[in-house]
């Protein structure tokens, strides 16, 4: 039965199965079936194809949001240099129309906002459209209050600039959220956005590595049509590939994980790409800078040979983790899970890796993906309740060592 709700699932949202998992699937299905009364499942299917309401009940049931402020900072430093240096100069008093989908809770529209404004755009001369298929992540969004989970490697000046601390959150100013309009959407409808001008800028990150071929296709075209010509798109660093090199050329700017839009006459690369010889060094705005990953693993990971099998593969990205050698681990780590993102034991191994380098935010990541991929992965637990330790919030640290410690007693008995 689980298969029968992962293929409407990937009907109607485009998500793989296989990357939701079957025992992800399994819960939800429980749950869903618990709160509409239902003891046979394939009543509840058609429960689920006939009632919007309750399809969006069982989206909200699967959908697990993994964002914070300034995720990945690269496209950020990039957008705040490209308003400064290329928009301000060039279009004059024009408006800057910007597309943030998924948005999940709202982090990354208003991190959006917050480089605008950096950059010395007022909210009159940009407007964001914030999409996302989930109603409960929509209200959150707009409630605009967040815990310091959502800050997680965002400089204090940053955060005390644009918020007001309210009781144990961290409320967002009026002149950030008065620029974000938050839209009920799916990027796979056809008609999404239907009758909105083109877009200028468009973030869809760490979306389309979850779909399936079919839906990923789809996805591309209407990401096209709702871009301008030479509109600027922003993906996950996993999902540059998705994208035809004779409509999209790639942003010469290590770590922003960019594109632009050709036009359709176009001839040569767009002026903003550039080459190796000529790009000028521009230092990035301090006051938004973040962690990054590893130094160079986007080109370490293009130059890494073709993949042996898997599982050999797997053990030679954990011996070289073993014997520290954490940068070499990570890129193999990451050409596996293009290859087999539904594998747990890898995203926690990456996790490992990128916990050993520093990058916290990005291990956090792995290991929560890890956790939603197998509830009894024990080593991602424990990461995990390291790093909320490290993070000073020792409520949760404690919640996940009863965890880990409830997974063991659980291998032991079984």
């Amino acid at each position: 039965m689980t298969m029968q709700l992962g293929k409407l699932l990937e009907e109607v949202i485009g998500m793989d199965p296989s990357v939701l998992g079957e025992k992800t699937l399994a819960r939800a299905l429980r749950e869903r079936m618990s709160a509409c009364k239902l003891a046979d499942e394939e009543q509840y299917l058609a429960r689920a194809r006939s009632s919007s309401r309750e399809m969006e009940a069982l989206i909200e049931a699967v959908v697990v949001p993994e964002t914070s402020f300034f995720r990945d900072a690269g496209p950020f430093d990039f957008l705040c240099r490209y308003v400064r240096d290329e928009w301000v100069p060039g279009r004059g008093t024009e408006p800057l129309r910007i597309l943030s989908a998924p948005c999940s809770s709202g982090e990354e529209p208003y991190s959006i906002a917050m480089v605008l404004q950096e950059a010395g755009l007022k909210p009159d001369r940009y407007g964001i459209d914030a999409l996302d298929i989930s109603r409960a992540l929509l209200r959150k969004a707009e409630r605009a209050a967040y815990t310091p989970h959502s800050f997680r490697g965002v400089p204090e000046s940053i955060r005390d600039r644009y918020f007001v601390p309210v009781e144990r959150q961290y409320v967002l100013k009026d002149t950030v959220r008065c620029g974000v309009r938050f839209v009920h959407g799916n990027l796979l409808d056809e008609s999404v956005l239907a009758g909105k001008q083109p877009y200028d800028i468009i973030f869809c990150r760490n979306l389309l590595i979850y779909l399936g071929a079919r839906a990923r296709a789809r996805m591309v075209k209407t990401i096209e049509r709702l871009m301008m010509p030479n509109g600027l798109l922003f993906v996950g660093h996993a999902e540059t590939s998705c994208f035809p090199a004779a409509k999209f050329a790639p942003l010469d700017r290590r770590r922003a994980f960019g594109f632009r839009k050709m036009k359709p006459d176009a001839a040569a690369i767009p002026a903003l790409v550039e080459s190796a010889s000529t790009a000028k060094v521009v230092a990035p705005t301090p006051a938004l800078t973040m962690p990054q990953p590893p130094q160079g693993m986007r080109q370490r990971l293009a130059r890494a040979p073709e993949l042996p099998e898997a599982k050999d593969s797997y053990e030679t990205a954990r011996q070289m983790a073993d014997k520290g050698r954490l940068s070499e681990a990570a890129v193999m780590c990451e050409r596996l899970l293009l290859h087999d993102r539904a594998n747990a034991d890898i995203h926690c191994l990456l996790g490992a890796v990128l916990h050993g380098l520093g990058n916290l935010q990005r291990a956090e990541e792995c290991f929560t993906r890890a956790i939603y991929l197998d509830e009894h992965c024990h080593d991602a637990v424990v990461h995990l309740s390291l790093i909320k330790e490290h993070q000073g919030d020792s409520a949760g640290a404690a919640v996940l060592r009863r965890r880990a410690a409830r997974i063991r007693q659980y291998a032991r008995t079984s």
